[in-house]
């Protein structure tokens, strides 16, 4: 849907799709979720234009998190059940995880709003833009990178790491 006459515009985009991939010598030849299948997309754009200098805008976006494979149980190798006997290491066990299939687990979600005031000036030799801005306003916390990762006491936790907080943006520009 999109709105193109008057002082409010703007756009909202929703789809749905799946992207799936099949190998016969990957994921025991059974279909897999593509890595980048995001299964629900959606956009929302608004512009304000207050009067022929001052506009504003507003961009929120929405996607279902990535498909990532992720180990569901690890096992005990060899090598380090006899260091476990020989050294006496219980801390340092490699082990051999057990995926059960390809892309199994799904990141959290994706969002966040991004807002713009442009202030813009006629002047002799051209037209001046000055605008201010904030991406992920609400400095959402979204998922780049899961890990494993284990605490003091040999626990085991699924970590998140995420890029981009909250960041300002400020930008000039002349036209002529």
């Amino acid at each position: 849907m999109e709105k193109k006459i008057g002082k409010a515009t703007g756009w909202i985009g929703y789809t749905l799709s799946w992207t799936n991939r099949q190998f016969d010598s990957l994921n025991f030849g059974n279909p897999f979720p593509y890595r980048y299948d995001r299964r629900h997309d959606i956009g929302v754009a608004f512009t304000y234009e207050f009067n022929d200098n001052v506009n504003m805008g507003i961009v929120w976006v929405y996607g279902t998190g990535n498909a990532v494979t992720l180990g569901q149980e690890r096992y005990l190798s060899m090598s380090d059940v006899q260091n476990a006997f020989n050294y006496g290491h219980t801390n340092a066990f490699q082990g051999i995880e057990h995926i059960s299939s390809r892309n199994n687990y799904r990141m959290p979600s994706y969002h966040r709003l991004d807002f713009s005031f442009n202030f813009t000036k006629q002047k002799k030799w051209g037209q001046r833009t000055i605008s201010l801005g904030v991406y992920n306003a609400y400095s959402r916390q979204n998922p780049f990178y899961l890990e494993f990762t284990s605490d003091e006491n040999g626990n085991t936790q699924l970590s998140q790491y995420s890029l981009f907080p909250i960041i300002p943006s400020f930008n000039y520009s002349f036209k002529f």
